[in-house]
């Protein structure tokens, strides 16, 4: 597909050297040893946010004041975690480990949708990052990268009623995506009415394009039926009488370094998650906040409808601006 070269010049080389010289390699090879060390496959989670925090600045052209905000709140992450981030033991590379990942993330794709997609999700950031800094592709930290797509693997998956009909092409499946979120439109200014998981049904969806690119096709049609699955979430009903806000995000608000400093959004990510108490805890719940920002600026290129861009991303970023919005 045409708009394919805007991404691959993106996962080739750094569109932006000022935004490189603040985020370099190191943060790459902290994301990649976060992974690796995790415990489980949920506390992967923060390993992929400097992932995707990274390439979020290498990748877009930001202000500088931006990045700068968004490299801040990456620090506190790895400081506050030192020791998942912490160097694993040295040893040497081997670029040819590099292929194991995708390998072992096909179990974890087959019959249907498992943890919302995030054995995709984070191999298509490992290998990503293992292009880029090869010397990382270490025996241990390899094994701790396939790990998760193991333990993803042994879950349950949730099958389709009906299984639907295979896309033609990549971005088929990206419009698809962004069709599924357009239909949510209606809950805009109800905060009290739950959404579904809008913020993995796009980052699910950016994976699968990027590990088309990076030159794994055959694993990228594999997971067609999964993520179709993620996107068909029903509608909610919405009650004339649920509470209304006027409070609406777009990609700008939170792109602007004003949203980074705000000291307001700050003590949210800093504390604790809780669902009662602070849902945009933890930097929206593990490093939500800098996957789904990521991944959404990777896909918004491959939609020409600038309408439905803009709807789709006040539906998926509100909850970014008003914790009151539940799921999301």
């Amino acid at each position: 597909m045409e708009q394919g070269a805007y991404c691959r010049a993106s996962i080739d080389s750094a569109d932006t050297p000022e935004s490189n010289a603040r985020l370099g390699d190191s943060y790459l090879e902290k994301g990649l040893t976060g992974m690796a060390r995790a415990d489980g496959w949920f506390d992967a989670h923060w390993g992929a946010a400097v992932l995707a925090g990274c390439y979020l600045c290498r990748e877009n052209q930001l202000d500088h004041r931006t990045v700068d905000g968004i490299k801040s709140q990456l620090d506190v992450v790895l400081e506050r975690r030192a020791a998942q981030f912490a160097s694993l033991p040295e040893e040497p590379a081997d670029e040819g480990l590099i292929e194991d990942v995708p390998k072992a993330l096909l179990p974890a794709m087959e019959g249907g949708l498992r943890a919302h997609g995030h054995a995709v999700i984070f191999a298509a950031l490992s290998v990503k990052s293992l292009r880029d800094v090869p010397h990382m592709a270490q025996p241990a930290l390899i094994r701790g990268l396939c790990r998760l797509s193991h333990q993803i693997s042994r879950i349950p998956p949730r099958e389709a009623a009906v299984p639907p009909a295979p896309y033609p092409d990549t971005q088929a499946m990206v419009d698809a995506a962004f069709d599924g979120i357009a239909r949510f439109g209606a809950l805009l200014g109800h905060p009290a009415v739950r959404r579904p998981n809008f913020t993995h049904m796009l980052t699910h969806t950016e994976a699968l394009l990027t590990l088309e690119l990076l030159g794994y096709p055959d694993v990228t049609r594999a997971g067609y039926t999964a993520q179709r699955v993620h996107i068909d979430a029903p509608v909610p009903q919405v009650d004339s009488s649920c509470e209304t806000s006027t409070e609406h995000a777009n990609l700008e608000t939170v792109m602007d370094r004003a949203y980074w400093d705000d000291k307001t959004n700050q003590g949210w990510w800093q504390r604790g998650f809780s669902v009662e108490d602070n849902p945009n805890g933890d930097w929206v719940a593990s490093g939500h906040l800098f996957k789904v920002l990521y991944s959404y600026h990777r896909l918004v290129s491959y939609v020409t409808d600038r309408k439905k861009v803009e709807l789709c991303s006040k539906i998926l970023l509100e909850r970014y601006l008003n914790p009151d919005v539940q799921g999301g």
